[in-house]
């Protein structure tokens, strides 16, 4: 099995959500056996920002569907979209 690098948006519900804080953290709310590669606050819309965080694992079942869980179930985190994906 190789390894997977997926990217996600996450969109905050309002503009006053610590988007830095969450990016110091996000490290220990993904799964284990997924590691957080990089991780950038970046402007948005309407002054809403997102956090841009891209995630590797191996290519396994249940790997992204537990990630996608955890991250959709983040407090004050409105949507959490998967942007790309692909083998590395």
């Amino acid at each position: 099995m190789g390894r997977v690098a997926a990217t996600y948006n996450l969109l905050p519900e309002e503009t006053s959500f610590d988007m830095e804080g969450l990016k110091a953290n996000i490290g220990t709310i993904v799964p284990a056996g997924v590691q957080v590669a990089r991780a950038e606050v970046k402007p948005f819309a309407f002054g809403l920002k997102i956090l841009e965080i891209v995630c590797v694992m191996e290519d396994k079942e249940g790997f992204v569907e537990n990630l996608e869980e955890r991250l959709r179930a983040i407090e004050g985190i409105q949507s959490a979209e998967n942007v790309g994906m692909t083998l590395i």
